[in-house]
């Protein structure tokens, strides 16, 4: 490892990106534990929650959402994750086997677009979070979007001086805010059990739903499969920090996973009980005026953990692109932010497109984290060329047809048209195939069999990609 280390400072200055050493790692299982929750239960999970209420009730809301999730959470877990934890990696940089040194690029462009949306959209849940907050100080009946946008701001002024600071303030912040979230979390529940008993909970109606029950249950689960999948593009640059794979993929499964799930049927629950999709405005009718008070406040600090985890690993995968590499990171952050916070003066526009994030997600991360499986599992064997990950040498076995592969572009491109034909994800409108097999499974399946197909018969055979290539990996992985 330390070879390697020497090697790349020496060839090409990607220092920050190098493989972590076990004792520059600092997150065990608890640590990583805290973080995963402080990311699941953000106000995003409520407004998937809220989203849910339009089609289905809390029992098949329960179901299909556990269903998705869990699909998703494990297969980023299993393709993204698991990799960059054993290997200390960043998944930028682990996808340079896949897509080629250039190629790389690609992943990271799209992964850019969609998390300035969702960092945006945290921003403006703060602003609504905290601007119902004040209003409910001041008694003042309505909060202007101006409001809302200043609220935004402070809190990107907020995460980036946490972030710029490194992981382990991160760290520090999660082990705060994660706790005080699970309590939220219990306190909501219990407040809506004394308004409503069980069996009236189970009665309560979908807001707006499909006149096919089997169409709202796969809507539900398709929403699922999109939330668990949106994790995709910060997890591998987080696993990286963890110590063991063991604490990369238990800590996945209980924070964004279970704990998400834990909060989106809350989030059903109380958008059924309510009739509003909107998370802040839940919580002074379901609480009362201090209860609500201290959830808004809680939850305005939940999306800054989010977001410094969010900004963290992004930045983390732009530095894969020459003009970031050799930014410093303070300086990198503060130009992610101040780019993102263009979007929070749109306060509406954001908000009222959250579905099309979510969309996003299950239409290209869903075959990505496809081709990363198959890839690694079933070509690879889990074997990675670590020095051929850095070196820019023409010709190495990841540099494939001018340092692009376009075996994974083709077969994500043409899943992803599939997908559309299958769904339309604004309106959520489908074919009758659709009620039966979703539309990211069957876009999953597509770009899996494409992949192992042409990998198999035209790349390997033409020698590139290094897949018999002998490595001392395992070795130097540890």
């Amino acid at each position: 490892m330390k070879e390697v280390h020497y090697q790349v400072e020496k060839s090409n200055g990607q220092s920050d990106l190098l493989p972590l050493l076990p004792k520059e790692r600092t997150w065990g299982s608890f640590d990583f534990s805290m973080v995963n929750i402080g990311l699941a239960i953000a106000t995003w999970c409520f407004l998937i929650g809220g989203t849910l209420s339009l089609f289905v009730g809390l029992k098949m809301g329960l179901i299909a959402t556990l269903a998705g999730n869990t699909i998703s959470v494990l297969f980023v877990a299993l393709s993204n994750a698991i990799p960059s934890s054993r290997y200390g990696i960043d998944q930028y940089i682990f996808l340079r086997s896949i897509f080629g040194k250039k190629g790389t690029k690609i992943p990271v462009i799209l992964m850019v677009i969609v998390e300035f949306g969702w960092v945006a959209t945290l921003a403006v849940m703060f602003g609504k979070a905290s601007s119902n907050a004040y209003g409910a100080i001041t008694n003042t009946p309505a909060v202007s979007n101006t409001a809302v946008t200043i609220f935004a701001l402070i809190a990107i002024v907020i995460s980036w001086i946490i972030v710029s600071r490194g992981s382990n303030s991160i760290n520090w912040l999660n082990r705060i805010v994660a706790p005080l979230l699970v309590t939220m979390l219990i306190v909501m529940f219990y407040m809506l059990s004394q308004q409503y008993s069980f069996g009236e909970m189970l009665a309560l109606q979908p807001i707006s739903p499909f006149p096919n029950d089997l169409h709202n249950y796969i809507v539900a689960f398709e929403l699922g499969l999109g939330s668990g999948f949106s994790w995709w593009p910060i997890m591998g640059g987080l696993t990286r920090l963890t110590k063991s794979e063991r604490a990369a993929l238990w800590p996945n499964m209980i924070g964004v996973n279970i704990c998400a799930v834990l909060g989106t049927m809350i989030g059903l629950l109380a958008g059924l009980a309510i009739g509003d999709s909107d998370p802040t405005a839940w919580m002074i009718p379901i609480g009362g005026a201090i209860l609500g008070l201290v959830a808004l406040i809680i939850i305005s600090f939940a999306n800054v953990t989010a977001m410094t985890s969010l900004v963290f690993s992004t930045c983390m995968a732009l530095k894969q692109i020459k003009f970031f590499r050799n930014m410093k990171w303070e300086n990198l952050t503060l130009l992610f932010l101040a780019c993102t916070a263009v979007f929070v003066f749109f306060p509406d526009a954001i908000y009222g497109n959250f579905s099309l994030f979510l969309a996003a997600c299950g239409t290209v991360f869903g075959p990505l984290s496809t081709v990363m499986f198959v890839d690694y599992y079933l070509l690879r064997k889990q074997q990675i060329d670590m020095r051929a990950l850095y070196l820019d040498t023409p010709g190495k076995p990841y540099d494939f047809v001018g340092g692009y592969n376009f075996t994974p572009i083709i077969s994500v491109a043409i899943s992803t048209i599939a997908y559309f034909l299958i769904l339309d994800p604004i309106s959520l409108e489908g074919s009758t195939f659709f009620d039966y097999a979703s539309a990211t499974l069957p876009a999953m399946l597509l770009a899996g069999i494409l992949y192992y197909v042409i990998t198999k018969f035209f790349v390997i055979p033409k020698g590139m990609g290094g897949y018999h290539s002998k490595t001392d990996i395992e070795k130097n992985a540890g």
